[in-house]
């Protein structure tokens, strides 16, 4: 099982983070996590 999650944060409008997780049938398996910097 695998699972994510992402938080906006307190100082940010909005939210820059990523995530893909591919179908449990694909082959290979994929897990992509991207954190968006932002900007000030």
């Amino acid at each position: 099982m695998v699972f994510a999650k992402t938080d906006i944060g307190k100082a940010r409008e909005l939210n820059q983070d990523y995530y893909y997780i591919s179908q449990e049938t694909d082959e290979p398996k994929v897990y992509i996590l991207a954190d968006g910097m932002g900007r000030i």
